[in-house]
């Protein structure tokens, strides 16, 4: 009996693409074996994971011949998408396409009727499509890759993102958690891309940001003690490979769906009356003020957070 295949297509962001990975599991389950299309580097988030076949394309290549040969013939798709340009792969393709609830026209007019923020969940969606309730992000990296890092940085280091594409969803203040961490006997570790290698410049730590390749980084992750980010991509990836994470929100919402599950860390949100005033956090304040009021969470707040989902936490020895 031939081997039945399926191909998740989900071309970007990173962290909606790590997303993807609750998926693998059922579809194993389910019989088939798993592929995701992405765009480039993406998928190289994978790298690790024999599981998951891999098909990485370039905007430009998409629509090519070659791409689309390559692309018939799956048993399943599942679009997890849901853009003009997986439409039109549904029409070129054809086959049995599933594709999630994005909640769309509801996540925009939460951005203005607060009675809308309900409970969402982008992953529990994902799941949805192939009959699953419940699972989680989950990406394998090997016991090599991760021995390596920790004999590197030693056992006790923790990461933290400072960056997002946007402004509004950076928090500001994550050099005076780093000294607060530090100050415990914490090794911080900064990661991100170049961008955010001048960001966090000259603060504590170490200073990994933008030297890495994208493979190497979910193994970073899965070996420290804790991850603190925003809501962002490396955020998802730390969730992926089951590191404890503090995430951060600013212009955005747990209601547009990528919210840290209870097991999976805490999130920090101030509550404002207009948050989230953005999908993805772009633009400036819808209030006109700086620096955004969003934002200016105690540094102190986050720290404590943090202590309580560490390993050596004591809460008589809290400051």
């Amino acid at each position: 009996m031939a081997e039945k295949r399926a191909l998740i297509v989900r071309l970007s962001s990173l962290g909606d693409v790590v997303l993807t990975s609750c998926l693998i599991a059922p579809l194993l389950e389910l019989g088939y074996r798993p592929h995701l299309l992405t765009f480039y580097p993406y998928g190289e988030v994978f790298a690790e994971d024999t599981r998951l076949q891999v098909i990485q394309v370039s905007k430009q290549e998409l629509f090519q011949r070659e791409t689309l040969k390559r692309l018939r013939g799956f048993d399943l798709y599942l679009d997890l998408q849901k853009n003009l340009r997986t439409f039109l792969l549904r029409l070129k393709l054809r086959g049995r396409w599933k594709s999630y609830s994005k909640e769309s026209l509801r996540r925009r007019l939460a951005l203005y009727f607060p009675s809308l923020r309900r409970e969402y969940s982008v992953v529990r969606a994902y799941l949805r499509t192939v009959g699953y309730t419940h699972g989680r992000p989950h990406i394998r990296v090997s016991e090599r890759t991760l021995k390596g890092w920790k004999e590197r940085l030693g056992e006790n280091y923790v990461c933290i993102a400072p960056g997002a594409r946007y402004a509004k969803k950076r928090y500001p203040y994550f050099d005076k958690v780093a000294e607060l961490l530090e100050g415990k006997g914490y090794r911080v570790v900064w990661v991100g891309d170049r961008g955010d290698r001048e960001l966090c410049k000259g603060w504590v730590g170490r200073n990994l940001c933008g030297e890495l390749p994208l493979r190497e980084v979910p193994a970073l992750i899965a070996g420290a003690k804790l991850f603190l980010g925003n809501d962002s991509g490396l955020l998802h990836v730390a969730r992926a490979v089951g590191t404890k994470a503090v995430q951060v929100y600013g212009g955005t919402h747990p209601t547009l769906g990528f919210a840290l599950e209870e097991d999976e860390g805490v999130y920090v949100l101030r509550g404002l009356y207009c948050q989230p005033c953005d999908l993805h956090g772009k633009g400036g304040c819808r209030l006109g003020e700086y620096p955004y009021p969003c934002l200016q969470i105690d540094p102190v707040v986050v720290f404590e957070r943090a202590l309580r989902l560490l390993p050596s936490y004591h809460p008589s020895r809290c400051p």
